[in-house]
């Protein structure tokens, strides 16, 4: 058992911590006005939101029935389905909702819009979501002053319905800026019908599923395990096994060090799944990824990945059929106890504290967090665990029953609720961008995750020198 190992206290037995991107639709920037209760569903124009977009099922304080004027928030495309319902169900509310990519992936385009309405004097929304979990921790400390308290706007008898390690990771010197809208521990997505099919055993350990990579190379080439073309790979590789690429933030201090053990034996693990193919540096959101392992004749033996996969990645995406695909615990390093995982996910809403409506900013974010919930089978379904407590038991239970799954996925999902590594921090630079610039073109030209990993270290310090931070390397 290694001494360093810590292990994520969760406070819900059904709540998931998370950290970055937290659902795989992309969209468009665009604004639009529409009448009073309406939203617009695309850039183009206004549209009355569908009279039948229901809250559906979850304990929750009701919505504000007196909250009324001029609301603009801004959502990303997972997240527009509960924008639209809430204008339905608040007719006295004008909301104007602009859709946008979410900031996902380490894109800083926020950082330039918020410093332009700064500048102007106006234009702030009222609410945004963010698909980049720590986007909070900047935009609540200076020159952006951007974020309210959500504290005080929600009150401690709702905030306190979310796990603690969640809520620290939206506590900013001592307030609390946002809160999650869902929560995303990394969990072992397995095809069923593959595994049985090829006479394979579900791995429990990272090693186990590294040897039966091997294995499918050579009696099923073309099958994958997992992917490492994602911006957010090293959330998954890495995290989960506490490699300290965002450890001990304290202030403006950070420890960087790639070449702490928990970081070089993951790499060297990776190192001849890639090779072999069995691990790509392809994303699956790329139009090549779904072409060559998705579909009907899908070829995702296995796959790595956030809570939010669930139906996300494997049905909206890659379009694998029903009945295939179910989720399995994190994978243990070896021996070593307890269990951790990453994450990747947990976006955040933020109010703007120059909001004139802060009363309708607040009903909308406890509509979106307490008491959005549509059918999990349908097309409007939440993309991932509700942050909020009640909510959370009310989705898992919906999504037990789901027959996209070949088996019931949530079990797995709870196991993974108590074993986030802690020792991630959020820092105020995204590490998205480092990862797909510096590792994932290097892998594409044929070199060694091993070999990638100093400029890696590198290209993570100067990014957080840049944000001002002092960064130790051990």
């Amino acid at each position: 058992m290694r001494m360093q190992r810590r292990m994520c206290l969760a406070v819900l037995a059904t709540a998931l911590a998370v950290a970055g991107c937290s659902s795989s639709s992309k969209s468009s920037a665009g604004s639009t006005n529409s009448p009073a209760g309406g939203a617009s569903s695309t850039p183009a124009g206004p549209a009355t939101a569908p009279a039948n977009a229901s809250a559906g099922s979850g304990s929750a304080p009701a919505a504000s029935s007196d909250a009324s004027g001029n609301l603009t928030v801004w959502v990303d495309a997972a997240r527009l389905p509960d924008a639209k319902a809430y204008a339905a169900a608040h007719p006295n509310v004008h909301v104007n909702i602009v859709t946008f990519d979410g900031d996902g992936n380490g894109a800083t385009s926020l950082q330039t819009k918020i410093q332009l309405w700064n500048k102007a004097g106006s234009g702030w929304p009222d609410v945004i979501f963010s698909e980049q979990v720590n986007d909070p921790v900047w935009m609540a400390q200076q020159p952006f002053d951007f974020a309210a308290d959500m504290g005080k706007a929600l009150g401690s008898s709702v905030t306190s319905q979310w796990p603690k390690t969640s809520l620290a990771q939206c506590t900013v010197n001592g307030t609390l800026v946002c809160i999650q809208d869902n929560l995303a521990p990394v969990v072992l997505w397995v095809n069923q019908k593959l595994m049985t099919q090829f006479g394979y055993t579900v791995p429990t350990t990272w090693q186990d599923w590294a040897a039966l990579g091997e294995k499918v190379a050579k009696d099923h080439p073309g099958y994958i395990i997992g992917t490492t073309g994602e911006s957010f790979s090293h959330w998954i590789y890495f995290w989960s096994n506490q490699c300290p690429l965002e450890a001990n933030v304290k202030d403006t201090n950070v420890t960087i060090n790639v070449s702490d053990t928990h970081c070089t034996e993951m790499a060297s693990l990776l190192d001849p799944l890639i090779k072999n193919g069995t691990v790509p540096p392809l994303s699956v959101f790329t139009p090549d990824f779904a072409k060559k392992y998705g579909g009907a004749n899908d070829k995702v033996l296995m796959m790595p990945g956030a809570a939010w996969y669930a139906q996300s990645v494997f049905d909206s995406t890659l379009k694998i059929p029903a009945g295939e695909i179910t989720s399995a615990p994190p994978l243990q390093w070896g021996t070593d106890t307890p269990v951790t995982t990453g994450q990747v996910g947990g976006g955040p809403w933020i109010i703007s504290k120059h909001s004139s409506n802060m009363k309708a900013a607040a009903d909308f974010v406890l509509w979106s967090t307490t008491v959005f919930n549509p059918d999990p089978t349908g097309a409007d379904a939440r993309p991932g665990l509700p942050g909020y407590g009640p909510l959370a038991t009310s989705w898992l239970a919906g999504m037990a029953t789901n027959k996209y799954f070949a088996a019931d996925p949530t079990p797995a999902i709870k196991a993974a609720a108590n074993q986030i590594w802690q020792g991630w921090d959020l820092v105020t630079y995204p590490d998205q961008p480092v990862w797909s610039n510096t590792v994932v073109t290097g892998l594409v030209a044929g070199k060694s995750l091993s070999s990638l990993m100093p400029a890696f270290g590198n290209g993570l310090s100067q990014a957080a020198k840049a944000a001002g931070y002092t960064v130790a390397s051990h």
